[in-house]
């Protein structure tokens, strides 16, 4: 029987012993890691505030890259959610949310809100982004708060060897990521989503070499087959003609010249601007300046046109222009600055 109380005294001892030193560990846990990279605070702010690149850096596709995931709220910025589930139970289900989105200061801020199976609560994983010379420091910070989960606050003893290692192989992955990505600074470009109605169309097949004198004679001479075929068919433009571009080869320029076109009289549409009209036969790539500038407020014909009722000529034909969401940015410059202007946007649109 003396055997029996020993033991049970040298379990509650041990029991002590453990609460005691437990309860002298920290109820909360803050691990920190940062990285450098070269591209300017703009691309790094957008590519981590929200969840389109995700895949390209976070340890959780490291460990699964066939991680079952659903985005939930907005694409980007406040509400942004990531909610995951493994086939591996080391990784289990969770979710990212993004609760805290700031880039008006110089150090740009980005706060998501965990929720895992790790042990402790009010998990949270924090980004700041800042320019230093001529690099752009990433640090990152994990925050969770054990409070008298003892258990947790052992675990808190090998933060470094789970959670660091794993921001780690993250920032690593980022670095590689935002490598790939051109180094444009495009934080002056505004870029809105619109609506873009669908229009009846009259528009020519193209190609001409890749300059400006070739594409702009290609178009003037396509635009008297246009005008020819909207005049005898009793037709007027609902907006100005575009360019739109089939392919943007090395040496060649494939696109279609199009005007809107509508019944005349039907339905009164804002005339085209001289400056625009000036763009787009100045410069090939001119299709994303005159396309969707005010393209939400074109016109809708209530009854398409009949296409058997339309009498064409040489190459031009009839059909329908694209009707959805679309992406509009504002341009003011010399036209042959539209290429890099036209790049720019797109790499804000993919850095995000």
């Amino acid at each position: 029987m003396v055997r029996v109380y020993e033991f049970l005294l040298a379990i509650v001892i041990v029991i002590v012993v453990f609460v005691v030193f437990a309860v002298t560990l920290p109820d909360h846990r803050v691990y920190d890691d940062s990285i450098e990279t070269n591209r300017p605070p703009r691309i790094v702010f957008d590519a981590l505030n929200g969840f389109k690149r995700f895949s390209d850096w976070n340890a959780l596709y490291l460990h699964d890259p066939r991680l079952r995931a659903e985005l939930v709220g907005p694409e980007f910025g406040l509400g942004a959610r990531f909610e995951y589930r493994s086939m591996f139970d080391e990784i289990g289900a969770g979710a990212w949310e993004l609760v805290d989105s700031d880039d008006s200061g110089k150090v740009r801020k980005l706060r998501f809100a965990l929720d895992n199976d790790a042990r402790g609560s009010s998990k949270s994983m924090r980004f700041e982004i800042e320019r230093k010379g001529k690099t752009t420091e990433i640090r990152q910070r994990y925050r969770v708060d054990y409070g008298w989960d003892l258990l947790g606050r052992f675990a808190g003893m090998y933060l470094a060897r789970t959670v660091g290692d794993d921001m780690d192989s993250g920032l690593k992955a980022m670095a590689a990521m935002f490598a790939t990505i051109p180094n444009m600074d495009y934080s002056g470009i505004v870029i809105e989503s619109v609506q873009v109605p669908a229009q009846d169309i009259l528009y020519v097949p193209t190609s001409s070499e890749r300059n400006i004198n070739a594409v702009e004679a290609a178009m003037i001479n396509q635009l008297k087959w246009l005008r020819q075929v909207i005049a005898k068919n009793g037709l007027e433009p609902a907006g100005p003609y575009r360019l739109i571009t089939t392919n943007f080869g090395s040496d060649t320029y494939d696109f279609d010249v199009a005007y809107p076109v509508r019944r005349k009289g039907a339905v009164p549409v804002p005339a085209p601007s001289a400056d625009v009209a000036e763009a787009v036969a100045g410069d090939e790539s001119a299709a994303d300046a005159v396309e969707l500038p005010g393209a939400e407020d074109l016109a809708v014909v209530a009854e398409p046109l009949d296409p058997a009722s339309i009498t064409l000529e040489g190459e031009v034909q009839f059909g329908r222009s694209y009707e959805g969401r679309a992406l509009k940015t504002v341009y003011g410059g010399h036209p042959a600055g539209l290429p890099v202007a036209r790049s720019t946007a797109r790499l804000r649109v993919d850095a995000r």
